[in-house]
C-alpha cells in the first residue's frame, strides 16, 4: 500500500471505508472534523473579493500542501486530497471558447469557475469542437502536473465533477433555454448531450491517465476514498425540474 505522509493512519482509514461501501460498518460512525485554519485566514486577506482571475496553479499547490498539513494529527476519517475547483465547472465551457470566470470562496479556499452561456441559440451548435492544444486543456494538464509534483506522497488529488446531460446544455445556452428546448427542440438536447458526453470522457480520461488511482480507488472531497475508478456527477438541474 502506498502511504500518504499527511494521514498516518491511512491504511486503518481506508480498511474502514472500504467496510463503509461494502455495507458492512453499520456498528460504526464516520467523522470528519473541522478544525480552525490559518491558511483559510491568509486566503480571506489575500482574495477579500469573490471575483478574480485564474490563479497561478503553482500558489494554489501550495494552499492546498499547507491546509491539509494542518491535519496531519486529526485521526478522523477524512483523506488528505486537493479538490481541482479552478476546473470544476469552466473548464468544459472553456474548451469550447467561453468566457471562462472565477469566483473565490472564503469558508473553503476554492477557486471555482464558470461560463456564461456559449451560444446564442441552436443554430451556431455545429461550430463546437474539441481541440486538445486549447489553452485551456494545456493549463488543466499542468495545473495536475503541479499538484501532483508538490503532492509528492503527503496528499492526493480529488476527482471533480462532471457537466454533462442538462449541466452540459446549461453552459451553452442557459437554463430557460434549456428547459425550452426539452419540449421544442429535444433532437438538439439529445445531440447536445451526447457532444456532452464525448468531452466529458476527454477530460474525466485526461485526469485519470495523469493523476492515477489510489491504492486501486479514486481519492474524493466527497467520499474520501472509494475503491475503482470512480467520477463525480453533478445532477442539480434534475433536482431542479423534480417538482
Amino acid at each position: 500500500m502506498n502511504p500518504l505522509a499527511y494521514k498516518p493512519n491511512c491504511q486503518e482509514l481506508m480498511d474502514r471505508l472500504r467496510l463503509f461501501y461494502q455495507r458492512q460498518s453499520e456498528d460504526r460512525i464516520f467523522a470528519v472534523m473541522t478544525l480552525p485554519s490559518p491558511t483559510l485566514q491568509e486566503f480571506r486577506r489575500r482574495y477579500p473579493q469573490a471575483e478574480c482571475s485564474y490563479p497561478d496553479p503553482a500558489e494554489r499547490a501550495e494552499f492546498w500542501d499547507n491546509l491539509l498539513a494542518e491535519r496531519v494529527a486529526v485521526e478522523d476519517d477524512s483523506m488528505p486530497c486537493a479538490y481541482l475547483s479552478e476546473f470544476d465547472q469552466g473548464l468544459y465551457g472553456g474548451l469550447l471558447d467561453g468566457e471562462v470566470r472565477f469566483l473565490a470562496n472564503p469558508d473553503t479556499g476554492w477557486i471555482s469557475s464558470m461560463v456564461p452561456p456559449l451560444l446564442k441559440d441552436w443554430s451556431q451548435f455545429d461550430q463546437l469542437r474539441f481541440d486538445p492544444a486549447h489553452p485551456w486543456w494545456k493549463r488543466f494538464q499542468r495545473q495536475i502536473d503541479i499538484f501532483l509534483e508538490r503532492a509528492a506522497g503527503k496528499w492526493g488529488i480529488s476527482h471533480f465533477i462532471l457537466i454533462d446531460a442538462l449541466n452540459f446544455v446549461f453552459e451553452l445556452i442557459g437554463a430557460t433555454d434549456t428547459y425550452l428546448s426539452i419540449e421544442e427542440r429535444p433532437d438538439m438536447i439529445r445531440r447536445a448531450i451526447d457532444f456532452g458526453h464525448e468531452l466529458n470522457l476527454q477530460v474525466q480520461g485526461e485526469f485519470f491517465d495523469r493523476a492515477g488511482l489510489f491504492n486501486g480507488g479514486t481519492l474524493s472531497n466527497f467520499a474520501q476514498w472509494m475503491p475503482g475508478r470512480i467520477v463525480s456527477e453533478s445532477l442539480d438541474p434534475y433536482h431542479m425540474t423534480s417538482v
